[in-house]
This record gives C-alpha cells, sequence and structure tokens, in this order.
C-alpha cells in the first residue's frame, strides 16, 4: 500500500465505532426514505439484469461493471448525492481490475468456506468494503481487498453483527407478502455503504 492508501487503513482503524447499528441503520432508513423511488426501481433493474447476466456466457464480464456501478450508487444515496438510475450501469470504467476482483474474491471466500468454513466468514466479512474502496477510491482490486481486510478486522465481531443484522432487516419484507422485499432489501447494501461512508 502507498502512503496514501496506508493513511486511510489508519483513519479506518481509528474511526469511532463505524458499525454501530444504530447510525447505520438511521443513515440507511434517510437515504431510503429519500430517494426510496429511484433506489426501489434501481434494485429491480439490478436484478432483473443480473439474472441476464448469470444466464449469458458473458456474465463474468458484466457483472463486475454493475457491481462497481451498483455500489456507486449506494454511496450517492448515502450521502445525499442524488443517485440515478444510470449510475447503475456507471462501472466499467475499470472492466479488467472489476473482474479480477470478483474472480479473486470469490475463489479465496470459496477456498476459505472449504477450508472449514470460519475461514470463509472472516474474508467474507474482511472484505466486505472492498468494492466500496474499489469504485470509490479506484484504487486496484488487490489494494482495494488489502485496505479492506485490515480496517474491518480491527473491529471485525462489530462488522459481523452489522451485516448480520442489515442482512435481517433486508429479508424482513418476506414476511410482507415478498412485495416487501423490494424496500426491505435496499436497506442490507444502504447499512454497508453507511459503515464504509463512517470508517
Amino acid at each position: 500500500l502507498n502512503s496514501e492508501q496506508t493513511d486511510l487503513v489508519n483513519r479506518g482503524i481509528q474511526a469511532k465505532e463505524p458499525f454501530d447499528i444504530g447510525p447505520c441503520l438511521s443513515l440507511a432508513f434517510n437515504a431510503l426514505k429519500r430517494d426510496i423511488l429511484t433506489i426501489v426501481l434501481g434494485y429491480i433493474i439490478m436484478g432483473i439484469v443480473s439474472v441476464i447476466a448469470v444466464c449469458t456466457i458473458l456474465g463474468i464480464l458484466i457483472l463486475p461493471g454493475l457491481i462497481v456501478g451498483f455500489m456507486r450508487f449506494h454511496l450517492k444515496a448515502i450521502r445525499n448525492q442524488n443517485p440515478s438510475l444510470s449510475d447503475i450501469f456507471d462501472g466499467f470504467d475499470m472492466l479488467s481490475q472489476s473482474i479480477a476482483l470478483f474472480l479473486v474474491q470469490a475463489i479465496l471466500v470459496t477456498v476459505g468456506y472449504i477450508l472449514c468454513i470460519l475461514p470463509g466468514v472472516y474474508l467474507a466479512v474482511a472484505w466486505s468494503f472492498a468494492w466500496f474502496y474499489f469504485g470509490d477510491k479506484k484504487y486496484g482490486f488487490w489494494e482495494s481487498m488489502e485496505i479492506s481486510r485490515r480496517v474491518i478486522t480491527a473491529n471485525w465481531g462489530w462488522a459481523f453483527l452489522l451485516l448480520l443484522v442489515s442482512i435481517i432487516v433486508g429479508y424482513l419484507g418476506i414476511l410482507a407478502c415478498v412485495i416487501g422485499l423490494f424496500v426491505s432489501l435496499p436497506m442490507h447494501g444502504l447499512m454497508v455503504a453507511a459503515a464504509y461512508s463512517r470508517a
């Protein structure tokens, strides 16, 4: 890591309770309330396009770019920067690096799960910010993964708890005849984006 990236890691490690569930939930809810129509439509579009991408041989070329754009979409919502649906397709500027991030992260997490599950859980949580650093700061794929790992490892238990709560909140919509998922599911991504913005 260069000096700028090392400083970012140090700030993240020293951040005051970045994974505090209350503030992250509040930031996510306020973002959703401000731009609910755009965010809900964004999730519907992302879901449809992702399914189409997975069903084609070009999926590996499409999904990483979509993930980058989707992370930027979340950050704009959290930062009150008027996210737009076009932001979802604005992540193809670093395509080769995003493909590398997608593949390396997927392979290493899978290997971690095979090795007694716990290493996979650790890596999956530790790399939760990797796509945000990649899309937001435009660092290389490995640097983004390493910064995320170092920042989150310092508060890994709290990060795990936040992710667990955000997943539960995200899927509460199932209780509302599935339709509620279109409102509750975005809360998961927004809560993680909120934690990233606080780190």
